[in-house]
């Protein structure tokens, strides 16, 4: 009988924790931004990245992909290139992206840097 105690109890621990995993799993989706930008002066906005590069990595920014695009259907009327940056979550996105560290370090970029648009989409 004390068996059956023990392995029902592990079976109920088991599928709890399984349980909790997935419901984590499922709070925290990657988000990916889209970056539609063009640098005007290279060296200049080199304080930018030594105070946002920083900050974002903290939220957990992993560069995915940048540079000259390649159309595959409709028209684009964006410059020519783009960035794709995923971050853990949306919550550590917006932790990072209003925090008053990086509004700061955003006006570094003024004159420096075109963009055209930026974009976040949750990942799936």
């Amino acid at each position: 009988m004390a068996y059956l105690s023990i392995i029902i109890a592990l079976g109920v621990g088991i599928v709890l924790g399984m349980t909790i995993h997935f419901f984590r799993m499922k709070r925290s989706k990657p988000v990916y931004l889209v970056v539609s930008a063009k640098v005007r002066n290279e060296q200049a906005l080199e304080p930018y990245r030594q105070q946002a590069v920083p900050l974002a990595e903290a939220a957990g920014l992993e560069i995915l992909g940048s540079g000259e695009i390649e159309l595959m259907e409709g028209d684009w009327d964006h410059f020519p290139a783009l960035t794709l940056e995923k971050f853990d979550s949306k919550a550590a996105l917006h932790e990072f992206w209003y925090s008053p560290e990086y509004q700061q370090a955003k006006k570094l970029r003024d004159g420096h840097l075109d963009v055209q648009f930026i974009v976040a989409v949750e990942g799936v």
